[in-house]
């Protein structure tokens, strides 16, 4: 279980409203029923984890937070499984490394290695936000061309829920809650685990 948030903000969730958040990516019936004019993402959070609407929940915390919060969660979430495959712990690597050093070098390593783990695997989607979080989503050597604004949310979110429900479903239960766990205590202002190998900071 999930115990509810106590405080009426968290710390890197600065929107007042939660139809601030929700205006950026399109929600479920059920999650729509629930939003009115005043409605603040604490609220909307509580109400989500009332209701175990999971993926709903990780769309909603993925646009929420700020992009390397966001990014940070995918890879806390992910290092907690230990079956990836060579190419999928490099693209967790390449995330984590962008996050503690977000230039242009490491996003488009994320670019590079996001393509070999495929994006049918929760860390090429974790490396693919990262390469979504700025800069140019085409060939250095072109035009700029700017990522639609949180593309990088909508890749969060497919990272954390193909982590929790790949490869068969059967560990959805248990998973969701904890990664949940992790995206509130980032929201919070934590660093989402508690060992010091690759803390966020």
């Amino acid at each position: 279980m999930i115990e509810p948030i106590r405080t009426t903000s968290l710390l890197k969730i600065p929107q007042n409203l939660a139809s601030d958040i929700c205006a950026h990516y399109d929600q479920s019936d059920e999650t729509k029923a629930l939003l009115t004019p005043d409605l603040t993402p604490v609220k909307l959070i509580n109400a989500l984890i009332d209701d175990e609407q999971w993926q709903e929940l990780v769309l909603f915390i993925a646009h929420s937070l700020p992009v390397r919060e966001a990014v940070w969660w995918a890879c806390c979430c992910l290092s907690l499984r230990d079956d990836w495959s060579p190419a999928e712990v490099d693209a967790i690597q390449a995330a984590k490394a962008w996050v503690n050093l977000p230039d242009e070098t490491s996003r488009r390593y994320c670019e590079t290695v996001a393509a070999i783990a495929d994006l049918q695997t929760a860390p090429g989607w974790a490396a693919q936000a990262a390469f979504w979080s700025g800069g140019s989503m085409i060939a250095a050597d072109q035009p700029s061309v700017a990522p639609p604004a949180f593309l990088y949310a909508h890749a969060v979110a497919g990272a954390v829920n193909l982590c929790a429900v790949l490869p068969d479903g059967l560990e959805a239960a248990k998973r969701y809650p904890s990664y949940i766990r992790i995206g509130l205590d980032i929201a919070a202002g934590g660093a989402g685990r508690e060992t010091d190998d690759d803390n966020f900071g």
